[in-house]
């Protein structure tokens, strides 16, 4: 019963499963999985979730040990350093590899933060 997943991974998914378990059956509907897994910060695809429900024929409400499988399963977090390398993608507009400091000023500034010259 997701082996993978830490303690405090479990009590957040404990938290949000009750709250998605409106009648307090200790099951909730395969048409809600993709909310629940966007209230945990997952953003899976319309696509994926078909996939999820399909492969796991997900066919009647299920109870909380089966979502924390689905989860270890399904929900792999992408490593700190590829969601890191996306983000630079995005400010290297260019595709140089670099960020200039004019650059880099202004997205910050522009997000709220004051800079000072140094």
């Amino acid at each position: 019963m997701g082996k993978d997943l830490s303690d405090n991974q479990v009590s957040s998914m404990r938290e949000a499963f009750t709250q998605f378990d409106i009648d307090g059956d200790g099951r909730i509907a395969p048409s809600e999985l993709g909310i629940l897994i966007r209230s945990l910060g997952g953003n899976p695809t319309q696509a994926q979730l078909k996939s999820i429900i399909v492969e796991e024929k997900l066919s009647a409400p299920f109870d909380f040990p089966r979502f924390l499988d689905l989860m270890a399963k399904h929900m792999k977090p992408e490593p700190f350093d590829c969601q890191l390398r996306d983000a630079f993608k995005v400010l290297d507009k260019e595709c140089t590899g670099y960020v200039s400091v004019i650059e880099l000023q202004h997205i910050v500034t522009s997000i709220g933060e004051k800079l000072e010259p140094a």
